[in-house]
């Protein structure tokens, strides 16, 4: 069952902005991974074998948070 944001949390933030609670890296082997949780409660999840396109995706992921 995914965890439920608290109360506080899930009040929009002015401008409609987000918060990540937590981004993490990993390395697995040949492949980087990241992970990304907002206070929405959405995670995303993102691999890839190029560390330099990896935090390019990240990158992306995290301006369309804040749009």
């Amino acid at each position: 069952m995914p965890a439920v944001p608290a109360a506080e949390l899930a009040v929009p933030l002015p401008g409609g902005r987000r918060h990540v609670l937590s981004l993490s890296f990993v390395r697995d082997g040949d492949e980087f991974l990241a992970r990304l949780e907002s206070d929405s409660g959405h995670i995303t999840e993102l691999k890839n074998r190029s560390l330099d396109q990896l935090l390019t995706l990240v990158a992306s992921e995290l301006e369309d948070l804040l749009e």
